[in-house]
């Protein structure tokens, strides 16, 4: 009777354990933006030669979309810009076009890539703002940190530390 009391009770934490709600009346529908300002960089070895040909302004917003899901938001639909992020009034207009609760627009600034070699390390500097459909700025910020990691592909793709940078601007969104 234990052992089966003791399973149920381990089966319906790991069922509960799944992707965290949103607080009621919490923001909780978002459309995310990734923009760049960076040009692509040059590939760096075989690693990532092999891995594609991914921009820079795809990769914030396939990392920003995945970095929300899993902090309980539900992605409606994920824009790409070439350039400068979009205006405060064009992200609200995109949030009512989506009927959506915000927008969360994320710009790559910066890419320092010239330590990742030797080191391992990157500079990545990422501006984040939330935009609701009244045009009202939920949250911005800016964040700049210098990555570092230690395995062999980090060392040869810059992927991997622009997805650092993104997950830790997601976690400072209300």
């Amino acid at each position: 009777m234990r052992t089966f009391l003791l399973v149920t009770v381990v089966m319906f934490a790991a069922a509960c354990a799944g992707t965290p709600k949103r607080p009621e009346g919490a923001v909780s529908r978002v459309v995310v933006v990734g923009a760049s300002v960076v040009a692509q960089p040059a590939p760096r070895g075989l690693v990532s030669n092999a891995f594609g040909d991914d921009s820079p302004r795809e990769v914030v917003a396939r990392e920003g979309a995945e970095a929300l899901r899993s902090r309980g938001y539900q992605v409606l639909g994920v824009e790409l810009t070439a350039g400068p992020a979009p205006s405060v009034e064009q992200a609200a207009e995109l949030a009512r076009q989506y009927r959506a609760d915000a927008v969360v627009v994320l710009l790559l600034t910066r890419l320092d890539l010239s330590a990742l070699q030797p080191l391992g390390q990157a500079e990545v500097e990422l501006e984040s703002m939330m935009v609701g459909p009244d045009g009202r700025v939920l949250s911005s910020g800016e964040r700049r940190s210098t990555t570092t990691e230690n395995l062999y592909r980090a060392r040869t793709d810059w992927r991997s530390h622009v997805r650092r940078a993104v997950i830790q601007a997601v976690r400072e969104l209300p």
